[in-house]
């Protein structure tokens, strides 16, 4: 039976909030060794951006789970306009903007509202809260008991938004509070906070017991995991929205926007190892796109790139050297209207296949990723998120809620499922066992089991 859970309860009794820190210290933590990842070491959980954990776990759940003030399921889009202006307002306010991390038996949630939740993996029943003071945009960090989370937000000052018009100018993104926090990932108890110029929206990545990201204030930053203490800083110019690292060996590769640069750095000491401009790249789409890395070394990144028409943008599709940023293939995906926002799509790497949407055409793709040769593509609807793979299905979360469930071999579509309570936009899905798990623009958080959808 589906469970149902507003969480906006917790905002009003810290008697309560006592209590879920009790249990959480009481929980068999060490009993979940096996059954759910121990650690979560950055976007999507690998560098290939399939986020799948099957090893020892049986978890088939159903349960839904809305942040303080998510909009009912079945709203209409109308209702909402008019309450809330627009539907962007909902999910820049509410929104589940990115996807979950699940470690030791506790899914962490990162909200647009400011909160980090902790939930039960099993029943999404809440143990614990943590307020960031900004919107949280990047997936939780879990390393060794510690959970790390990016606090920001996308606006610009008046006085670095007229700095576009200005060539070579360094543009700062973020207003507000804007830091790294690390806590407890048992009781949510603040450790360490770092806090820096520009958002910190993009998820890090955890290795060697270093925290690396890029953030909007044109920097790439390596902290040391355990005290918040500052190993390196590398000045870029390009300040990094939403693009999350991505690790292969000792090399972090990350994306940023003006100039529109693809970044590899050494992780030990912060040193630029090689930039990348694609010719023709067009908008923030470096900026935005998370890369993903082949086990073979191969980066893989989406673009957009100006239309042949007024009004319109194509897609293309890059594959990179990981050692010496050369690009080995680029492919036109297909052309479209501009997308009002989220450009690309985050790409997903299988046995040699990259799988990928496009919020340009709409479409889902399968792409050889040693030529770059598309293998099938099929019709949908816009998305950004990367789909998610286990066994011949293939995932799609798209951005009216619709998951398309399509063989990986053909691109034909098995089935479709809606939970009916938002969108996904860069969300992407995670599978525990014979579980779903993934957050919507409005709010929710749905536990899904792969028999439903």
């Amino acid at each position: 039976m589906k469970s149902k859970i507003n969480l906006s309860f917790l905002r009003i009794s810290s008697i309560l909030a006592l209590m879920f820190i009790s249990i959480a210290f009481i929980m068999p933590y060490k009993s979940f060794a096996g059954a759910y990842p121990a650690n979560w070491t950055m976007y999507a959980m690998n560098s290939d951006h399939n986020p799948v954990y099957e090893n020892g776990s049986n978890l088939n759940v159903y349960w839904t789970v809305g942040v303080p003030g998510a909009i009912p399921s079945n709203m209409s889009i109308r209702a909402i306009k008019k309450r809330y202006i627009n539907v962007t307002t909902v999910r820049d306010l509410l929104g589940i903007p990115i996807g979950a991390s699940v470690a030791n038996g506790i899914v962490y949630v990162p909200s647009d509202n400011g909160y980090l939740y902790a939930l039960n993996v099993k029943t999404g029943k809440p143990v614990w809260q943590f307020n960031a003071l900004n919107q949280l945009m990047g997936t939780p960090i879990i390393d060794n008991g510690i959970v790390y989370i990016g606090a920001g937000n996308s606006v610009f000052a008046y006085s670095h938004a007229i700095k576009f018009a200005i060539h070579h100018s360094h543009v700062i993104r973020g207003v507000d509070i804007s830091a790294y926090y690390a806590l407890n990932a048992r009781t949510g108890k603040l450790i360490w906070e770092y806090h820096t110029k520009g958002e910190d929206m993009p998820t890090p990545v955890y290795y060697n017991n270093e925290l690396i990201f890029g953030n909007g204030d044109g920097h790439i930053y390596g902290l040391n995991a355990s005290t918040g203490k500052l190993l390196w800083k590398t000045y870029i110019r390009s300040f990094v929205s939403m693009s999350s690292a991505a690790r292969y060996k000792n090399i972090i590769i990350i994306g940023g926007t003006h100039p529109n640069y693809l970044y590899a750095v050494n992780a030990n000491t912060g040193k630029i190892i090689w930039k990348l401009k694609p010719a023709h790249v067009f908008s923030s789409s470096m900026g935005d796109g998370s890369p993903a890395i082949s086990k073979s070394g191969i980066v893989v990144a989406q673009i957009e790139l100006p239309g042949l028409t007024s009004g319109t943008s194509r897609s293309e599709e890059l594959g990179v050297n990981v050692h010496n940023g050369k690009i080995i293939w680029s492919t036109i995906l297909g052309s479209g209207k501009i997308p009002p926002r989220n450009k690309d799509a985050v790409p997903m790497i299988h046995r040699g296949i990259i799988y990928t949407g496009s919020p340009v055409t709409k479409k889902g793709y399968a792409i050889n990723l040693k030529t770059g040769y598309i293998l099938w593509s099929k019709k949908l609807i816009r998305m950004k998120a990367a789909p998610v793979i286990l066994g011949y299905k293939v995932y799609f979360p798209t951005g009216n809620g619709t998951i398309f469930v399509l063989n990986k071999n053909n691109g034909n579509i098995i089935s479709k499922y809606n939970a009916h309570n938002g969108g996904y936009g860069p969300q992407d899905a995670v599978i525990i066992g014979k579980t779903m798990i993934i957050g919507t623009n409005f709010g929710w958080v749905n536990a899904i089991p792969l028999s439903a959808l």
